[in-house]
C-alpha cells in the first residue's frame, strides 16, 4: 500500500468511526496536517496523475487539479495554484463562492500558500433581484502546514499566491452517508456525473438524489454590494501546451524530477496527442534542470466576475454599511455566528 492509499484508508476510517460529518472533519484535521509534512504524498499524487497520458492532453485551467480519491464518505483532490506572471497577490483567483451543503477541510502541502477571505452568509438586499449583503469574517493567510475548515454556505475566495502552492481539499456532504452517496460512486455513474446531473435536474430528481446543483453559489463585488451569479461562469480552457508547462513546472518545483522517465516513456510510446509538441519541447528542459515557468492562459485573470482586488471588495463592503440616505444598513449575521474561516 503506497502513501496515497494509506492516507485515504486512514481518513475513511475516521469517517466510518464518526458518522456525524462535523466530528469527522474535526478528527480528520490532524491527519491532514500530518500529510502536509510528508513530501512523499505530493510525489505520489504527481506520479498517479502522470501515469495517465490524458493528464498532459488537457486544456489549461487556472488551477491544476490532481485527483486523489472519491468514495461514499468524501472526495479529495489537490489544487495546484499557479502564480500570476508578475507574482502579484492582490487579485482573487475566482469568484466569492460557497459550496452549498458540502463541508471542506483543507491543508497547504507546498509553497507559501495564499491569503484567503471568508464572509458571512449572503442576504438578499430589499428591492433587488441580484444584489446581496455580506460581511467580512476574516482575511487570513493559509500557509504551508496550515489546516482549516469551511462550513456549509460560507462564501470565501482565495487570492493569487506569490509563488506556486498546493492545497489538499477534502470535501464531504454535511449529512450522514447514505445509499445515495454509495450510488453516486458506482462505476456506472463515475465519469458521467455532469450528464446525469443535467438529466436528473431536468426531471426534477436533483433534490431526491441529493446532487450538488450549483445555483447562486457565486458572487462578485460591485459599487452597490455583491452581485450574485445565478449560474456559475467557468473559465474557458486554454491550450494544452500551457497545461503541460504548468504540470512540468510542478514536477520541477516540488523536486520530483525523478518522474521525468515516466513522461519520457509515454512520449516515446506515442501516448500524447494534444500535448505532444509541448511535452517534446519542455521535457528535455526538465531532464537538464532548466527552469520551466508555469503558464496561465488568456482570460484566466482578467474576468471581473472572478478576478478582483482587495480594494474592490472593501468598496462593496463600504457601500453596504450605508443606505442611499447615508444611514447604516442592518448588519448581516455576526462573525461569531458562523464557522471558522478556511480555504481550498
Amino acid at each position: 500500500m503506497d502513501v496515497l492509499q494509506e492516507a485515504v484508508a486512514e481518513l475513511v476510517g475516521v469517517f466510518r468511526r464518526n458518522p456525524d460529518k462535523y466530528e469527522a472533519h474535526a478528527a480528520a484535521a490532524p491527519v491532514m496536517r500530518q500529510i502536509s509534512h510528508d513530501d512523499r504524498f505530493t510525489t505520489a499524487m504527481l506520479r498517479k496523475y502522470l501515469a495517465s497520458p490524458e493528464s498532459l492532453d488537457r486544456g489549461n485551467y487556472p488551477v491544476v487539479a490532481l485527483p486523489v480519491d472519491l468514495n461514499p464518505w468524501f472526495g479529495m483532490n489537490a489544487n495546484c495554484w499557479i502564480p500570476l506572471p508578475d507574482r502579484n497577490s492582490n487579485l482573487s483567483t475566482k469568484a466569492i463562492h460557497h459550496h452549498g451543503k458540502l463541508l471542506l477541510t483543507t491543508a497547504t502541502l507546498f509553497g507559501p500558500g495564499y491569503e484567503h477571505w471568508t464572509f458571512t452568509t449572503p442576504a438578499a438586499r430589499p428591492g433587488s433581484n441580484d444584489l446581496y449583503s455580506m460581511d467580512l469574517i476574516e482575511a487570513a493567510a493559509h500557509p504551508r502546514h496550515h489546516v482549516a475548515f469551511v462550513d456549509t454556505f460560507i462564501p470565501h475566495t482565495p487570492f493569487y499566491p506569490t509563488d506556486t502552492s498546493i492545497t489538499l481539499a477534502l470535501f464531504s456532504n454535511s449529512s450522514p452517508t447514505t445509499w445515495r452517496d454509495r450510488a453516486k460512486r458506482l462505476p456506472v455513474v463515475r465519469g458521467r456525473e455532469q450528464k446525469l446531473r443535467k438529466l436528473t435536474q431536468a426531471l426534477g430528481l436533483g433534490r431526491a438524489l441529493d446532487l450538488k446543483i450549483v445555483d447562486s453559489f457565486d458572487y462578485y463585488p460591485t459599487a452597490d454590494g455583491f452581485r450574485v451569479m445565478r449560474e456559475r461562469k467557468e473559465f474557458e480552457l486554454g491550450p494544452a501546451s500551457d497545461h503541460v508547462a504548468s504540470v512540468l513546472h510542478l514536477v520541477q518545483k516540488t523536486g520530483n524530477e525523478q518522474l521525468a522517465p515516466l513522461i519520457r516513456r509515454n512520449l516515446e510510446a506515442g501516448r500524447y496527442c494534444e500535448g505532444r509538441a509541448a511535452v517534446a519541447e519542455l521535457l528535455p528542459k526538465l531532464e537538464r534542470g532548466e527552469t520551466i515557468e508555469p503558464r496561465l492562459s488568456a482570460g484566466h485573470y482578467d474576468r471581473p466576475y472572478a478576478n478582483f482586488t482587495r480594494e474592490d471588495i472593501h468598496r462593496a463592503l463600504s457601500a453596504l454599511r450605508k443606505g442611499s440616505d447615508g444611514r447604516r444598513l442592518p448588519a448581516t449575521p455576526s462573525a461569531e455566528a458562523v464557522a471558522s474561516p478556511a480555504a481550498e
